[in-house]
């Protein structure tokens, strides 16, 4: 988990957490962006900086909602991201 200050370029500093983002391709040309912490935080892009900047928003925005509900969050990196090998058939 990470947080630290971020400079908001007022006087205000606003403390940030970092989560786990995966980006997929889709067959469409698109770019799926999923947080696994925060199911609800799911968006997509043309290109991978596209889809990485609106899943940020996308989380901001799920974030805000799970604290007005009193939803539970998983913490930051609560999710581990591996790879597993199989055959093929």
């Amino acid at each position: 988990m990470s947080e630290a200050p971020r400079d908001t370029g007022d006087a205000t500093m606003q403390a940030t957490v970092t989560y786990t983002v995966v980006i997929s391709p889709g067959e469409d040309g698109w770019f799926l962006a999923q947080v696994p912490e925060v199911p609800e935080a799911i968006s997509q892009g043309r290109s991978v900086e596209e889809a990485r900047s609106n899943v940020s928003e996308a989380l901001s925005l799920a974030l805000e909602w799970r604290a007005e509900e009193g939803e539970k969050l998983l913490e930051p990196g609560a999710v581990t991201v591996s790879q597993v090998t199989v055959g093929q058939p």
